[in-house]
């Protein structure tokens, strides 16, 4: 049992990496995209069918349960996915200190939900935070199976669960809501989107835990599960810290602005990175033995996510006031400034990001935590001595920190890894350049475009940067043959795979 066990969680993965990337690049944004659609149809929906103190009832709750879910995996799922030899037993057991975790965390929210009760003089939310507290529980049941999928890079099994769960809660809460459920509707559809979600991963995946074990060579992966939760745990107060700061100085219109900016800069971006990193980490676990390879594929995650996201932010910077007219309104002009030096921050941050992926593939989660703390201790101490010159102010030191601090970080983060900042530079320079350009082009012919309507002037300097974006990479040394290379790498991984072609299991 045990050879076969270690089998199908060692899965073989088709040699041609970077088209089995590309194929589950492709399944994560497709399924992204959907549960973005049906996030909004369902946002939309409900909104007509409960009141707003429904949403504030769980709003209350969430941020705890927010907090409180930074420790139900403990950083586990990541260690298995990291390890490049996996057995059975040591499986089991990061499975069942997930469901320990789980049960702990939902055990001591229950027995704290009369505070939080009292803290709100509701006494309704004693049995809300309960109830909430269980989904803990069972999204850990199925932590090991998501991981172990992830893995061997079964990403269209990972897409149908997520998306029936979100089918399912979405489906639960409308008849919910139907039935006058109130904010109940809200829990109903969180408590059966995630059993279902958690039933699927269980039916995708032939592994089942044994009992735990002594001796399986678990407990390095425990320790590297923990420092990536310290990581999360730190990088969770330093990036809440501007929004706490602000609402305590300028108060909540101030915070509504740049809380406002920030989600809006952040959606797309996002929703691009995400998919692309979560593959890109399994692959290069893989690859952390091949040092030639593994570089040669960070260059070319870098490269990609440049050419995605670095235009974006480059676009947001130059017409931050036509995007946020057009999407939120003239009322909210005030947030354009903020908006523009958060897209200033955002042009780096995305591709700096993925050093972090390489130290966790690279096993070296003890030195990620360090770093995240380095940059936490110092983006705090901007953010405590900028905010009382204004939340523009914050937010342009906000952006010119991160440059400051990239250069040091990276090289201590990079020592020993063989990666140098010249792969970096290799990786983004293209889409960089290319995309500061297209930005100067635009501001400076930006104000010969005048519409009568805001969106239209959106649409044309968005065409306009697109347009002298894609010819700037073209004309790039190596551009054009980057562009091919990508498009046919998008064919060949929409083309289907000969039966003997695909990887072991899929």
């Amino acid at each position: 049992m045990s050879k076969n066990s270690d089998h199908s969680i060692n899965q073989a993965i088709s040699k041609n990496l970077a088209r089995t990337s590309v194929r589950a690049g492709l399944i994560n944004v497709g399924s992204q995209g959907f549960a973005v659609a049906l996030q909004l149809l369902s946002t939309v929906v409900l909104a007509r069918l409960l009141t707003p103190a429904a949403y504030g009832t769980i709003g209350m709750v969430a941020a705890i349960i927010a907090f409180a879910s930074l420790f139900k995996d403990l950083g586990l799922s990541t260690a298995t996915i990291q390890r490049k030899d996996l057995t059975h037993d040591q499986v089991s057991v990061m499975f069942w200190a997930n469901i320990l975790a789980g049960f702990g965390l939902t055990f001591l929210l229950s027995v704290c939900s009369p505070l939080v009760a009292n803290f709100y003089n509701r006494p309704e939310l004693v049995w809300v935070t309960v109830a909430l507290s269980i989904n803990i529980l069972i999204v850990s049941l199925g932590a090991q199976h998501s991981a172990l999928l992830t893995r061997n890079m079964r990403f269209k099994h990972l897409a149908i669960s997520r998306l029936s769960g979100a089918l399912i809660t979405f489906i639960v809460a409308l008849l919910a809501a139907l039935d006058d459920w109130a904010h109940w509707a809200l829990v109903a559809g969180t408590l059966a989107g995630s059993f279902a979600q958690v039933f699927l991963l269980w039916s995708f995946n032939a592994w089942r835990p044994g009992l735990p074990k002594r001796g399986t060579g678990a407990i390095s992966m425990l320790k590297y599960g923990l420092n990536l939760t310290g990581f999360d745990l730190v990088n969770y107060f330093s990036r809440n810290l501007d929004n706490i700061l602000i609402g305590r100085v300028w108060g909540a219109q101030s915070l509504g602005y740049y809380s406002r900016a920030y989600s809006l800069l952040l959606f797309p971006i996002q929703n691009i990175r995400g998919p692309i990193t979560s593959v890109a980490m399994p692959a290069m676990s893989r690859l952390q033995d091949e040092p030639e390879r593994f570089r040669a594929y960070y260059s070319q995650v870098l490269s990609i996510l440049g050419m995605l996201t670095m235009p974006i932010s480059a676009f947001c910077f130059v017409s931050s006031d036509l995007i946020i007219e057009t999407l939120l309104g003239s009322q909210w002009l005030p947030a354009a400034n903020i908006a523009k030096w958060l897209a200033f921050a955002s042009f780096l941050q995305p591709v700096a990001g993925v050093f972090g992926m390489v130290l966790m593939a690279l096993g070296l989660a003890n030195r990620h935590l360090r770093c995240g703390l380095i940059s936490a201790i110092l983006l705090s101490l901007t953010f405590l001595l900028s905010v009382r010159y204004g939340v523009e102010t914050l937010a342009i030191c906000y952006a010119i920190s991160g440059y400051v601090l990239f250069v040091p970080i990276f090289l201590y983060a990079a020592k020993g890894t063989g990666i140098r900042l010249g792969h970096f530079i290799r990786g983004v320079w293209r889409p960089a350049l290319a995309s500061v350009f297209a930005a100067l082009s635009l501001f400076l012919v930006k104000s010969m475009i005048i519409q009568p309507f805001v969106l239209m002037s959106l649409i044309l300097n968005l065409s306009l940067f697109g347009l002298v974006y894609l010819i700037l990479f073209v004309v790039l040394p190596g551009g054009a043959n980057d562009l091919r290379d990508l498009y046919h790498r998008l064919i060949d991984g929409i083309r289907k795979q000969k039966p003997s072609q695909k990887a072991e299991g899929e």
